[in-house]
C-alpha cells in the first residue's frame, strides 16, 4: 500500500517494441523476492518471529485494520477531487470500490500490469471517457510520489538521523518530483503513459494524446493540486500509523514519527519495480531503517509482514466487487 507511482515505473522497465518483457520482467522480479527473502530469513531469528506472531496483542492490531480502511478511504477522497477538478465527479463509494479492485490485484497478482491500470480502466468506462479515467490515476499517483518524500522530510527534524537516511529522502523526492515534471512535457509524458497502461488501452481513439494532455492540465491546477498533496501528507502519516499500531502489538517502543519517516522511505523503495508487490524488499527495509530505532530485526521483519498481511485483508473485498463488476459487464 503505497503512494508511489509503481504503475508507471514498471510499465517503463517492462516496456519493449514488441511489448514481450511482461512475462521476463514478472519472473525476474518474482527472483529477487525469493531471494531477498532467503538471504532476510537467514539473518534473523526466526523463532523470535513466530514468538511475536503468536503473543500479538489483537486490540492494537484492530487499530491498524481500522487505519488501513481510513487510508483507503481517503485514497479515494482524493481521487474524486481530482475528478472534480474536471467536472468528471463520481460517487465516493464507486470510487472505493474501484481503488479496493486495484489494491487487490496489486497485493494478489504477480503482474506489471498492476492495480492502478484496472481502476484506470474502470473508471473510465463509469466516465465513458478513458482518458479522463486514466488520466486521474496518473495525476493522483505523481502528486503522491511527491507527497510521499515530503512527508518523509516533514518528520525528519524529529528524529536523529544520519546522512543515509537523508540522502534517501532526497532520492524520493527527486524521482517523484522528476516524474511530475516529465508530464509537462508531451514526448516524454505520452512514452511513459503508454509504456505503463500497456496493451489494454491500444486501439482506443485519441487516449494518449489526450491523457497525457489532461493529465499535464490537472499537474497545472495549482489549487487542486496543493489539496491533493496536503491529502497525500495525510493519507502517509496514516499508512505510517498502520505501521505503529503493529509495532505496539508486538511490544516494541517505536515513535510515530519514527514511523512516518521510516515507512515512507521503505513504500518508496518497495515500489522501484524490482520485486513482487515489494516482498522481500520491504522486510529488508523495515529490518535496516528500523534498526535505526532500536528495534531487533527479528521484530521489524515480523511488522512488515503483518503490514502486508493487514493490507491484504483489508482489502479482499476488492475480489468480490471485482468478480461483481465483470459479471454485471458481461
Amino acid at each position: 500500500m503505497s503512494e508511489f507511482p509503481t504503475t508507471i515505473l514498471a510499465g517503463v522497465v517492462d516496456a519493449s517494441p514488441e511489448r514481450g518483457g511482461g512475462l521476463t520482467g514478472t519472473l525476474l522480479r518474482a527472483g529477487v523476492s525469493v531471494t531477498a527473502l532467503a538471504i532476510v530469513a537467514s539473518r534473523i531469528d526466526l523463532r523470535a518471529v513466530r514468538d511475536g506472531l503468536t503473543a500479538l496483542d489483537w486490540p492494537w492490531m484492530l487499530g491498524a485494520a481500522s487505519t488501513v480502511c481510513s487510508a483507503i478511504l481517503l485514497s479515494a477522497v482524493k481521487w474524486r477531487v481530482l475528478l472534480r477538478s474536471r467536472e468528471r465527479a463520481l460517487p465516493l463509494t464507486r470510487l472505493i470500490r474501484h481503488y479496493l479492485v486495484g489494491l487487490f490485484f496489486n497485493n494478489f497478482l504477480p503482474t506489471s500490469v498492476g492495480g492502478d491500470v484496472v481502476r484506470a480502466w474502470d473508471v473510465g468506462r463509469d466516465l465513458d471517457d478513458t482518458s479522463e479515467g486514466a488520466a486521474s490515476v496518473v495525476a493522483e499517483r505523481l502528486i503522491a510520489s511527491v507527497g510521499l518524500a515530503l512527508t518523509a522530510a516533514i518528520g525528519l527534524p524529529f528524529v536523529r538521523v544520519g546522512a543515509p537516511v537523508y540522502v534517501a529522502v532526497a532520492v524520493v523526492f527527486v524521482v517523484g518530483a522528476g516524474l511530475a515534471g516529465l508530464f509537462l512535457v508531451p514526448s516524454l509524458s505520452e512514452r511513459m503513459v503508454s509504456s505503463a497502461m500497456g496493451r489494454r488501452f491500444e486501439g482506443v481513439a485519441g487516449w494518449l494524446g489526450a491523457t497525457t494532455r489532461i493529465t499535464g492540465e490537472v499537474l497545472r491546477d495549482k489549487r487542486t493540486v496543493l489539496l491533493v498533496l496536503a491529502l497525500s501528507v495525510l493519507f502517509q502519516v496514516l499508512v505510517a500509523a498502520v505501521t505503529w499500531f503493529i509495532f505496539r502489538a508486538l511490544g516494541a517502543e517505536v515513535s510515530l514519527v519514527e514511523c512516518v519517516v521510516y515507512t515512507s522511505i521503505v513504500s518508496a523503495v518497495t515500489m522501484v519495480p524490482v520485486s513482487i508487490s515489494g516482498h522481500g524488499v520491504r522486510e529488508a527495509g523495515y529490518a535496516y531503517f528500523f534498526a535505526l530505532a532500536g528495534v531487533a530485526p527479528a521484530t521489524a521483519v515480523t511488522a512488515s509482514m503483518l503490514f502486508f498481511a493487514t493490507v491484504a485483508v483489508c482489502t479482499l473485498p476488492g475480489a468480490a466487487f471485482f468478480a461483481a463488476g465483470r459479471r454485471h459487464a458481461s
